[in-house]
């Protein structure tokens, strides 16, 4: 026997199991903790340098620290995911997370903030792959790209939602204490989430069968999961396509996080833009972003999840080219009256070519077999996120010299992004069965 087949729902005109729809709800939860993860250092940054005497590259330093213990986590996650089942995995990474933003928004000094966001990425660098894992599982039919661009939107959703909650307790309490605000609201929301979990999050029925066939020793030899999951990802056929999916995910954190990182304080540091007028900018460009993720997974279901990666690449480029040209001829102008400037709406082609990540959750889950499919997918995503989000920032900072030029460095991101989606495997609608 090498498959046992789930019925699982097709999400079509019947309607949705309730066991699924609960499913589909906490996977669109914990892609929005994902999202507010890193906006909770990259919107309020300048505040926070001023607040705990610190340089904005220390600030930046903490979000590459962050983004490497987000590495850990995601191993540690994936791999507890996959022994040990989804459900218990996903509420501990919430728990921990919304641990994190409250004792972050308490912490005295640089250092006590620093520690706190390395627990966050340890804690939240489980949840894309865990929330890919139950959705693949739970989903039967083969279109899933429009429903997985979706989930990725909820990302955006997690900036927005970060940013409209600092962006108001800023305001209300000053930009000292607003943003410790912020983040206490936060991490008393998500510890509340992380408790609903624990009591409606309903486990893989995917996964239980794995377990149940691995136990009583009807799961074929070559299809048995090792002690350390890691090791399968690196054996059996799956060693290409995982390294070829870390370096898809590390192109499109370098475009998501030269945004991220350097936008607001392009804006308000450099063309000394109004806080408010700064933070709809910031919101537009989300919301740019958020739209795509689901019009790219619709077109992957229709051309191949490489293609409409392709695609997203290429846009990229040319946005992330046009702002280029615009920094290097001290053009890259940007004001009150945004609309016309032609800096903004090169800022917002940017934004656009983040959509290959409402194609990568999917595809990943769609390779990655049942027993690994946790560990698989949150390696990929987070070592992506740790070079990505983490070290790229800082290091084009450094070669840069300036925020401008730092952000337009961005091009990177689409360029790696074009170029390995041509040579990743496709597997696009495949049926997922519970051994595989």
């Amino acid at each position: 026997m090498s498959t046992v087949r789930i019925n699982a729902p097709t999400g079509g005109g019947t309607g949705l199991r309730p066991a699924t729809a609960r499913i589909l709800i906490f996977a669109f939860l914990g892609t929005l903790f994902d999202g507010a993860e890193l906006n909770l250092v990259g919107y309020p940054l300048a505040y926070l340098s001023e607040s705990l005497h610190v340089s904005t590259i220390q600030i930046v330093q903490v979000a590459t620290l962050q983004g490497f213990a987000s590495i850990a986590g995601g191993i540690l996650v994936g791999w507890l995911g996959d022994l040990y089942g989804r459900r218990w995995t996903y509420t501990g990474s919430v728990v921990v997370f919304g641990l994190a933003a409250l004792l972050g928004g308490l912490a005295p000094n640089y250092l006590l903030f620093l520690l706190t966001r390395l627990l966050a990425g340890i804690g939240m660098g489980g949840l894309f792959g865990l929330s890919y894992s139950m959705f693949a599982e739970a989903w039967k039919t083969s279109r899933r790209g429009l429903m997985g661009g979706s989930i990725q939107s909820m990302y955006i959703v997690g900036q927005i939602v970060t940013e409209g909650v600092i962006y108001f307790c800023i305001v209300q309490f000053g930009t000292a204490s607003g943003w410790r605000a912020g983040y206490i609201v936060i991490g008393l929301v998500t510890l509340l989430i992380g408790v609903f979990s624990a009591i409606m999050l309903p486990e893989s029925e995917q996964w239980r069968t794995y377990q149940k066939e691995l136990r009583e020793g009807r799961v074929p030899e070559h299809l048995r999961r090792t002690k350390v999951p890691i090791v399968d990802l690196f054996r059996k056929g799956y060693a290409g396509g995982t390294i070829l999916f870390m370096g898809i995910a590390t192109a499109l954190f370098l475009t998501t996080n030269s945004m991220i990182s350097y936008l607001s304080t392009f804006l308000i540091k450099v063309e000394k833009v109004p806080l408010g007028t700064a933070s709809l900018i910031v919101l537009l460009n989300l919301i740019v972003t958020a739209v795509t993720y689901p019009l790219a997974g619709m077109l992957s279901d229709t051309i191949k999840r490489k293609w409409a990666m392709f695609v997203a690449g290429a846009f990229g480029i040319i946005g992330f080219a046009w702002f280029l040209i615009l920094v290097v001829t001290h053009s890259a102008k940007i004001g009150p009256n945004f609309w016309v400037s032609p800096t903004f709406w090169a800022l917002m082609m940017c934004a656009a070519a983040a959509s290959g990540f409402g194609v990568l959750g999917v595809w990943m889950a769609e390779f990655f077999p049942t027993r690994v499919r946790s560990t698989g997918s949150n390696l990929s995503y987070y070592a992506g996120r740790g070079f990505g989000a983490g070290l790229f920032p800082l290091v084009a900072l450094s070669i840069a010299g300036t925020v401008p030029l730092a952000l337009a460095f961005g091009i990177v991101g689409p360029v790696a992004a074009a170029v390995l989606s041509l040579a990743a495997p496709d597997s696009t609608g495949r049926r997922i069965e519970a051994i595989e």
